[in-house]
């Protein structure tokens, strides 16, 4: 599915005739095309349109890739990879976005939604002078919606781990195998989200070198430069979300050392209930004969000594709030 958006000076609106528009372009607008799922008539089309090698229009579908940059004569060829939305406990998915960058045109292909490019639509859409953007400073703008979804995804895992804690601390039966295990899943999340953020870093450092790429000016590197300082932001948050399973592992370890404690409690309580009752019947049970075993009624008396400790026992155990 092809997009295509047009921004002025004073409002963005979606397209039909984007082809026509393209040839049209004055100074102060901006022409979005934005690929979904994009057949390969559509992929030949937008190729054709604006010039692009035939191996730039076949990376419309680029799959597993890293986040990259090249210049090619009068336009920027660049990779990013966005965190794509999930659902549930789905782990987030990473979908790579590539943009071709012009003087006053942007395109971007992926193979699914993204919900921060939605995102984006709405918000450029509208009144705005977005079109008083230059196309990369236009591309900048776009890509920091990408950084936002990794931000996204980390306040997604971090709000699932708050949940966690919570059903850690509440339950009294718990399987901790399996807990370990979603915490393991989780970290796990955090690590590939890391990895494919981080390379960000470098390839908008190049763009804010404005002297060795064709379309680049002083007002795109510098925004730019604040792309990758947000994007360090969004590295130290992986950090911190990094940080946060470990938290729940620490609960997770302490709710099962205080169920361990309990445990051993109840055990011990029972060991000092039975051992005065076990005491007597050992000594009652010692092989002689003293005048005292004549008389059966004191066979029931021993049995009473036994309980009157039990109970003498519960109730110093429940004055000192031992149970």
């Amino acid at each position: 599915m092809l997009s295509a958006y047009l921004f002025d000076e004073q409002e963005g609106k979606k397209l039909e005739a984007w082809a026509d528009a393209l040839h049209d372009l004055g100074e102060g607008q901006l022409l979005w095309l934005d690929l979904v799922e994009a057949s390969a008539e559509e992929e030949r089309e937008v190729g054709e349109a604006l010039g692009l090698d035939e191996v730039d229009a076949g990376r419309f579908r680029t799959e597993g890739v890293q986040p990259a940059l090249d210049q090619v004569r009068e336009y920027l060829r660049m990779t990013a990879v966005a965190a794509g939305d999930t659902e549930g406990d789905a782990p987030p998915q990473t979908v790579a976005l590539d943009c071709f960058v012009g003087e006053n045109w942007v395109v971007t292909a992926h193979d699914v939604e993204i919900g921060v490019l939605e995102d984006f639509r709405e918000r450029a859409g509208g009144e705005g002078a977005v079109g008083v953007l230059d196309a990369p400073s236009f591309l900048a703008e776009l890509l920091e919606w990408v950084v936002t979804s990794y931000l996204r995804a980390f306040d997604q895992i971090e709000a699932g781990l708050e949940e966690f804690d919570v059903r850690v601390l509440r339950s009294v039966r718990h399987d901790p195998e399996d807990q370990i295990g979603e915490l393991v899943e989780a970290r796990r999340r955090v690590g590939r989200l890391r990895r494919s953020l981080a390379p960000h870093r470098e390839v908008f450092a190049a763009l804010c070198v404005t002297a060795f790429d064709p379309v680049s000016t002083e007002e795109s590197a510098k925004r730019f430069g604040e792309l990758a300082a947000k994007t360090d932001t969004a590295v130290a948050a992986a950090r911190d979300v990094k940080d946060a399973v470990i938290g729940s592992f620490d609960v997770l370890i302490a709710r099962s050392g205080h169920r361990t404690n309990e445990i051993m409690k109840v055990l011990t309580l029972a060991s000092i209930l039975l051992l005065p009752g076990a005491l007597i019947a050992g000594v009652m049970g010692m092989n002689f004969h003293p005048s005292i075993f004549q008389h059966a009624v004191l066979f029931w008396v021993v049995n009473g000594v036994i309980v009157l400790i039990a109970l003498a026992t519960l109730a110093v155990a429940r004055v000192r709030r031992w149970i």
